[in-house]
């Protein structure tokens, strides 16, 4: 039985996609014996069972150190340095099953992955991380029969847990998301249930961050109106307070978006359509929205006085170089700090997130993840797989306490150890243990749906404030903290921060949407872009909202609605 403690994961590295070689990577067989230690036979499992060889295609994925350096799940699975992949083929191999990956390099899954739907090649496989596919091929491979309904797998091979978990409330909203007209699933994306101290249904929340150690150079506090965080980005740029001699201290952001954090102080909601937590869920638009114009009129007034600039492929260089004031992120992210480097002397960069209630009357809404999270990834099972009842035994384990601990902490005293009752990942930059990388390199878009299940967030949290402390942060070492636990307690104001809250769509809603999509979607990019840049005006406001209307808006809030509907029916 999983042990019942609070999770603190400490340094989040940055994960990078790694160049590879083009088309198929060598098979690799995955029992693998670690040097000094014992494995189960690759042919029999402990109880002396033959194994079952379930094929996986995936991507090679690829984390990468402090120092450069990567290590890869090739590197786990054929090496033999991986305590933490020992120890998952030892568990399948207890229950009677080895794993053979043929893992593609990253940068090449999307075509491979194309070209072997196309051409019918996934009938060499098992289990298929189909996730560069769109909905539309992932459907036509159903009625193509190339893959084969993973409901039918749990409800029939299931020696409890998957199809348990299937049973409860969690479970339920995730087939529901992802079933098809059929009433059938037919891949499975990750899933999470979060929670905090045990005691309320949570996810993690977004927030829009300022610089708190530049607050503290200039003597001010979180600003709390408009004109305060107006008049605290022109003075970290007055006073220079990145020592750079130039005025280039500024705020980045995606200015063709709603979903920059700011847009929700003003109660707007995210991309061109939304489901509108505030209204009984009914899906509308930013566009639509009464506070719409003044949001694009303050943008203005930051964009005019050089405080603001598009978040672009600049940023992680911007971000380097120190000039980064503020961004919009995950509240209790900690993996930007340490990419910053700031003059001798000078404090630890540290980002700060809250709200601000930027119009009378309107409380300031955010953005977070659902209760039941789910991803856009994709696994599924091909129609020519023989092995239900083996694959039935992975699932089963992926919903497991003991293989939820494996991925996302690993072993304790090897990618983990415990501080004050507290699990605290050991990150190690240098990669000499190939373990300490955080999350397991077989989930995240790899070969396996990762499964995050009755997750406690609060520790998580925690951890942000011994961060703080650690790299010497002197004022609001809680401010990620406090700013999170606000968002807890106030679930009213949360909108759903992505769209994984709709069901898979139809075929017909498909077509629909593509037909009015990606016109329209540009259009409004390059016209909210141009509203904040001043190159178009808002005189010509009922013109811009003709142009949306004519382009499909209104037709794309009906289908959005008719999906949000039948997910949640």
């Amino acid at each position: 039985m999983r042990k019942k403690m609070n999770t603190m994961i400490a340094i989040a590295m940055s994960f990078i996609l790694a160049a590879g070689l083009t088309g198929c990577g060598k098979t690799d067989q995955a029992a693998q014996t670690v040097p000094g230690e014992t494995t189960v036979s690759e042919e029999q499992g402990t109880k002396g069972q033959e194994l079952s060889t379930v094929k996986i295609l995936g991507s090679n994925y690829t984390f990468t150190g402090a120092n450069g350096r990567t290590v890869t799940l090739k590197d786990w699975s054929t090496k033999g340095k991986s305590r933490r992949w020992k120890k998952l083929t030892d568990d399948l191999a207890a229950k009677g099953v080895k794993l053979e990956l043929d893992l593609i390099e990253p940068d090449q899954y999307e075509t491979t992955c194309q070209t072997m739907a196309a051409s019918g090649q996934f009938a060499k496989y098992d289990m298929l991380n189909i996730t560069p596919l769109d909905d539309k091929t992932k459907i036509n491979l159903v009625k193509q029969g190339q893959i084969q309904p993973i409901s039918d797998i749990w409800e029939q091979y299931s020696e409890g847990p998957a199809k348990e978990f299937f049973s409860t409330e969690a479970g339920k909203y995730f087939f529901n998301h992802m079933k098809l007209e059929d009433e059938k699933c037919y891949w499975l994306s990750d899933f999470g249930t979060s929670n905090y101290q045990k005691e309320k249904e949570t996810n993690s929340i977004l927030g829009f961050q300022l610089r708190q150690d530049w607050l503290d150079i200039i003597g001010k506090e979180i600003p709390t109106t408009l004109d305060e965080f107006f008049n605290v980005l022109k003075e970290f740029q007055d006073k220079d307070v990145n020592q750079s001699g130039t005025a280039d201290e500024f705020i980045s952001l995606d200015l063709g978006s709603f979903s920059t954090d700011i847009a929700q102080w003003f109660g707007l909601g995210i991309g061109l359509t939304f489901i509108n937590s505030q209204e009984g869920n009914k899906v509308t638009s930013p566009w639509y929205q009464e506070h719409v114009k003044d949001y694009i009129t303050y943008m203005q007034k930051l964009y005019a006085a050089g405080l603001l600039k598009m978040r672009d492929n600049q940023f992680n260089t911007y971000m380097a170089n120190n000039q980064i004031a503020g961004i919009s992120d995950w509240g209790t992210e900690m993996w930007l700090e340490p990419s910053i480097t700031v003059p001798e002397s000078a404090a630890y960069p540290w980002y700060v997130p809250f709200r601000i209630q930027a119009v009378e009357g309107q409380v300031p809404l955010f953005r977070g993840q659902n209760k039941y999270n789910s991803s856009s990834r994709a696994y599924a099972v091909s129609s020519n797989s023989d092995k239900q009842a083996a694959i039935a035994k992975i699932l089963d384990y992926l919903v497991s306490e003991e293989s939820i601990e494996l991925t996302e902490y690993g072993i304790e005293g090897v990618s983990y150890k415990m501080v004050d009752g507290n699990i605290s990942n050991i990150i190690d930059g240098s990669l000499e243990n190939t373990d300490a990388v955080g999350m397991a390199l077989w989930t995240n878009n790899s070969i396996f749906p990762r499964f995050e299940l009755n997750k406690d967030i609060s520790g998580e949290m925690k951890n942000t404030i011994q961060f703080a402390k650690d790299n010497g942060v002197k004022n609001n070492a809680e401010g990620k903290y406090d700013f999170t636990l606000e968002g807890i307690n106030d679930p009213d104001h949360r909108l759903f921060h992505d769209e994984t809250a709709y069901a898979v769509p139809t075929l017909d809603e498909i077509s629909r949407t593509n037909e009015i999509s990606n016109d329209l979607a540009t259009y409004a990019s390059e016209l909210l872009t141009k509203l904040i840049m001043g190159e178009k005006s808002l005189d010509d406001w009922d013109s811009y909202l003709q142009d949306l209307k004519e382009l499909g808006l209104d037709d794309l809030i009906e289908i959005n609605q008719a999906r949000y509907d039948r997910a949640m029916k």
